[in-house]
């Protein structure tokens, strides 16, 4: 056996055979390797240049399309992102331009491209609260019924067509049944409704009755079998500050978000954070038909990562531990200490109302903190009942970690105003 000589990388105590020394210059491969990803490195960065593909466009409709096209990355070539989100270009769209957009969409279908068909069509509902009519059509022509959001409203025609094909397509019926509550007319209700009343056969080999589908679009059926809707339609955004400050500029914001709270968790002894804290007197609050002075909504975020934490509240800004919290089957210790509100952004609610529906699907990435409007799940819908009255509880609002310092998750907060028990549950991927 040849003897093994020692790689002449300063440092190294590595050893190479002399067959290898040959190759490499007289260091171990590991160093060879690094040499080698050193100097390609370095080539990049001196050759790399800056492109702006977007340079002299000024249609919003090609630039999305441009923003909606994959391209293969090129360590060579620094992109220059355009100076707005694709979320800001579909605010500003004309009919016309959504009509192209949604032209561009089919295109995307007729190519097999459904990602792609996906995400743009989902954009225009959510971003522009557009009642796609092409698009849906080819989208039932191709055999697609997801993502369900994009049925929202959609005609009497199309909810005739999957009210006949829930009945004879088990394969898909599960995504039918979230379309038809998507859809949410009168009709669908009164349906939804004589299931509860009387189950199909089919329903046995669902996981849920076939009316608990409409929580998926944010409503539930009452005693009654009218419709309940379970968020408010009004929805303000958070936006960080761009003083980013302990101090938010300006008047007192209508609602206050994350701040440490003064009682400390039962089960873990952290300190509770005051997720919302809603000035009620606000006119930008009105529509939550609250009187009295302050409404706080508060967490524990770390206990709340493994369930629904509930809080006793007054309108008078206090708040208490329920007696009807459950500790979790799983729940492990506390060990992340104080929570770091110094390094998080300083969020502001935002004086200009957003659409209902604009962070209503996660998978768009939009920043998703905000109150009213339809919550973001990051997983299936998540209505906690009342442990007092046992009715579903409102959705109110919800913080958005991605936003707020760069982490993953959201906390979801809900209320039940008859009985003033305040709920708080949290999703992530």
């Amino acid at each position: 056996m040849s003897e093994r000589l020692p790689c002449q990388t300063p440092g190294c105590t590595g050893s190479i055979l002399p067959a290898t020394a040959l190759k490499t210059g007289g260091i171990c491969m590991p160093c060879q390797q690094r040499k080698l990803a050193e100097e390609r490195q370095a080539y990049i960065e001196q050759n790399r240049k800056e492109v702006n593909r977007y340079a002299g466009i000024h249609d919003p409709v090609e630039i999305l399309t441009m923003m909606h096209s994959p391209r293969k990355p090129d360590p060579l070539i620094k992109e220059v992102p355009y100076p707005r989100t694709a979320q800001e270009l579909y605010h500003g769209l004309t009919e016309e331009e959504r009509g192209r957009m949604e032209s561009y969409a089919v295109h995307l279908l007729e190519e097999e491209d459904i990602d792609q068909a996906e995400t743009v069509l989902v954009s225009l509902l959510c971003f522009t609260d557009t009642r796609l009519g092409p698009g849906l059509e080819m989208l039932l022509h191709t055999g697609n019924y997801s993502p369900a959001i994009l049925f929202k409203d959609a005609d009497a025609q199309v909810r005739d067509r999957l009210i006949a094909q829930v009945e004879s397509d088990p394969v898909n019926r599960n995504l039918l049944l979230l379309a038809l509550a998507w859809i949410g007319d009168e009709e669908v209700v009164r349906l939804f409704a004589a299931w509860r009343q009387s189950p199909p056969e089919w329903a046995s080999a669902l996981y849920i009755a076939p009316e608990m589908y409409a929580r998926e679009a944010g409503w539930e059926l009452d005693a009654g079998g009218g419709k309940k809707q379970l968020y408010h339609p009004e929805c303000y955004p958070f936006l960080v500050s761009r003083e980013d400050t302990l101090e938010a500029p300006g008047a007192p914001a209508a609602v206050q978000m994350l701040q440490a709270g003064t009682h400390a968790c039962p089960w873990c002894g952290g300190a509770l954070t005051v997720l919302f804290d809603y000035d009620l007197k606000h006119p930008q609050v009105r529509f939550m038909e609250l009187p009295g002075k302050r409404l706080r909504i508060a967490a524990c975020m770390h206990c709340n990562c493994y369930g629904t934490v509930y809080m006793k509240a007054d309108l008078e800004g206090g708040y208490a531990w329920s007696e009807y919290n459950v500790v979790p089957g799983y729940l492990p210790d506390n060990t992340g200490g104080a929570l770091a509100f110094n390094t998080w952004h300083v969020m502001q609610l935002s004086e200009q109302p957003a659409g209902t529906y604009e962070s209503a699907y996660w998978v768009l990435e939009a920043p998703a903190s905000q109150i009213g409007g339809h919550p973001a799940w990051i997983q299936d819908a998540d209505y906690p009942a009342c442990p007092c009255c046992a009715q579903t509880m409102t959705f109110a609002a919800q913080a958005d970690m991605g936003q707020v310092a760069e982490d993953e998750g959201i906390y979801y907060a809900f209320l039940c105003r008859e009985c003033l028990i305040t709920a708080v549950n949290y999703q992530q991927t």
